[in-house]
C-alpha cells in the first residue's frame, strides 16, 4: 500500500509541477464526499489538486482525495483454533467487522460556461478518467488469544485497486484578486476492480457506482 501511494503522490506531484511551467495555474483544496449507490451511508474526507486552463474555456485538472473509512454493520464468523490441541472446545468463534476507505487520483477535462476559468460566475462539465485504491480491514472480537490463534488462512487486510471513469460537473464563482470558490460532483463507473486477496474480495462496502460531492477553493497563479 505504501508503494502504491508513493506513486498516486508522486503523480500529482507532477502534475503540480506541470501546471508550474504553464504561464498560468490553479492550485485547489477543499472538502469532499463520497456516496456509493446502495451503501448504507457516506465517506467524508478532503482533496487537493490543480488545474491548467487551455483557454478561458477548456482547462485540463488532476485532482487527489483521500476519505475517512466506514464500517459495515454486518460482522462476518470465522473460527479460532486451540494452540493447545486438547483444549476443549478445539474451536471458538470470533466476529469481526470490516472497514473500508477510498484514495481517488483523477484527472480529466472541464469545459466552462458563462464568465469562463478565472472571472466571475460559470458553470462547468466535462469527463474524467479515475484510479480509486479501497483499502480494507478486518477487526475482530474478543477471543482468549493465550488459548487460541486465528487460522494462518485469516487475513486481517486486503486492498482493492480500481479504475474508473465519469461525468463532472459544477458551478464556480472567481473573486478578483482573491480566488475562486466552487462546488462540484463527479459521476464514477468502475470499469474494472482487482482485489489482493479473499479478505479485499468479500467485503460488503464495495459499490461500482459512486457519487463524489465536492467544496473548495481554487487559487489562480500567473
Amino acid at each position: 500500500m505504501v508503494g502504491k501511494m508513493r506513486n498516486i503522490l508522486l503523480t500529482l506531484v507532477a502534475i503540480m509541477q506541470l501546471s508550474m511551467l504553464s504561464a498560468q495555474f490553479g492550485l485547489s483544496g477543499g472538502l469532499n464526499t463520497i456516496i456509493a449507490f446502495g451503501a448504507p451511508k457516506p465517506y467524508f474526507g478532503f482533496h487537493i489538486g490543480g488545474e491548467i486552463p487551455r483557454d478561458d474555456a477548456i482547462t485540463f485538472y488532476g485532482r487527489l482525495s483521500s476519505y475517512i473509512g466506514n464500517e459495515d454493520a454486518t460482522a462476518g464468523l470465522v473460527y479460532a483454533e486451540a494452540i493447545d490441541p486438547l483444549t476443549n472446545p478445539y474451536l471458538q468463534s470470533v466476529y469481526y467487522t470490516s472497514k473500508m476507505n477510498y484514495t481517488i487520483l483523477e484527472g480529466g477535462t472541464r469545459y466552462y460556461l458563462g464568465d469562463g476559468y478565472d472571472s466571475g460566475f460559470g458553470l462547468y462539465g466535462g469527463s474524467n478518467f479515475s484510479l480509486l485504491l479501497n483499502s480494507v480491514k478486518r477487526k475482530y472480537g474478543d477471543y482468549d488469544q493465550v488459548k487460541y490463534a486465528l487460522p494462518s488462512t485469516e487475513i486481517p487486510k486486503g486492498m482493492i485497486f480500481n479504475i474508473g471513469v465519469g461525468l463532472t460537473g459544477g458551478v464556480k464563482h472567481t473573486f478578483a484578486g482573491i480566488g475562486t470558490v466552487y462546488c462540484d460532483v463527479n459521476f464514477t463507473y468502475l470499469l474494472l476492480s482487482q482485489p489482493s486477496n479473499s479478505t479485499a474480495q468479500s467485503t460488503n462496502l464495495y459499490r461500482p457506482l459512486i457519487f463524489n460531492f465536492g467544496l473548495g477553493f481554487r487559487r489562480e497563479f500567473y
